[in-house]
């Protein structure tokens, strides 16, 4: 059966483009996600080891195919996707899958049972016995460019992200526990240490590291999006940082000028009761140098003492002056 001809946008050979979809007498405009722009991108990543060909069918096969005694079916939203997988089909078991596209999935089945064991028997290769594996673990014998294969297909056919400017959520999703345990190892072995849930009956790995995030990307051949995240990354991660000091510097702004009028309060209420003068020369100087600069910082109004006092010095004074006052205060309310 001849495969469909895949439009260029859905191969991904253009980095943007957007679904038109009609309603009534409108049309509405959709941009394409980021995670079908990774999609469109590792589409088109060539693979020409025989090797890491092997390596990404088997991965996709294991991820996210449906087995049964009489058939093996792969479904994706993705046509790229779907067309890439057919070609490995093709070029791995001599014959394309019966290809049927829906209006939401595409769904690759083969059905010959030549085929059906001829997949049994490579996922064996791969993986060892792809349900009860043995003591050895196959991923740590595989060659990193073959890793870096599965890593591509596993996306493709079982991975989504977010988009970067809202969250940092890269999420694989296997509808078996021992497909998500051994990719678990495949990102471990990349130093990536994925989060792991349930989620209505199957195993979801996710990332949200941005770091991790990042090394998924360059790994899975995925370069132009990871120069668009890592460039949103940064962005974000300055804004925050921005942000961060502005408000540091409103708290700061805030407390200085609590400081200082409740330095002034007590100031006033000595000078009411003409208690000024029974403090030390050196307070009577600081509550002076207050009520003239009422809005200066501890390190400007210690410039303005003679001599100079730094900010720390300042501080000092200050804190004794309001304990001096306060005792006083007390002191004529008691009398």
């Amino acid at each position: 059966m001849p495969f469909p001809a895949v439009k260029e946008s859905e191969a991904g050979r253009r980095p943007f483009f957007v679904f038109r979809r009609k309603i009534g007498d409108s049309m509405t405009i959709r941009k394409k996600t980021f995670s079908q722009q990774i999609k469109d991108e590792l589409v088109t990543v060539p693979c020409l080891r025989s090797c890491c060909q092997k390596a990404e069918l088997a991965a996709a096969l294991y991820g996210s195919a449906r087995f049964s005694p009489t058939s093996v079916t792969i479904q994706t939203a993705h046509t790229g996707s779907a067309d890439r997988l057919a070609r490995l089909f093709e070029d791995h078991y001599g014959e394309p899958p019966i290809w049927q596209a829906g209006r939401e999935l595409v769904s690759l089945t083969v059905k010959k049972p030549t085929t059906i064991k001829a997949i049994a028997v490579h996922l064996k290769a791969v993986f060892g016995d792809p349900l009860n594996p043995g003591r050895s673990d196959p991923i740590a014998l595989l060659k990193t460019c073959c890793k870096q294969a599965m890593l591509r297909a596993l996306f493709l056919a079982c991975g989504s992200m977010s988009e970067p400017t809202s969250a940092y959520h890269l999420e694989l999703t296997f509808r078996r526990p021992k497909a998500a345990a051994m990719t678990e190892r495949l990102l471990q072995s990349f130093d990536i240490r994925p989060g792991r849930i349930q989620r209505h009956g199957q195993d979801v790995l996710y990332l949200k590291d941005g770091q991790y995030v990042a090394d998924f990307l360059l790994l899975s051949g995925a370069h132009q999006s990871f120069m668009t995240f890592e460039s949103l990354r940064v962005e974000k991660e300055m804004r925050n940082s921005v942000n961060r000091m502005v408000n540091c510097d409103s708290a700061n702004t805030q407390r200085i000028a609590d400081a200082a009028a409740r330095q002034l309060n007590l100031i006033r209420r000595l000078e009411e009761i003409h208690a000024l003068t029974l403090l030390p020369e050196d307070l009577q100087a600081a509550a002076e140098a207050r009520l003239e600069n009422p809005d200066l910082s501890l390190r400007e109004l210690g410039e303005t003492m003679n001599p100079p006092l730094g900010k720390s010095g300042m501080n000092h004074r200050l804190k004794r002056l309001e304990k001096a006052g306060t005792e006083l205060l007390a002191e004529r309310s008691v009398q």
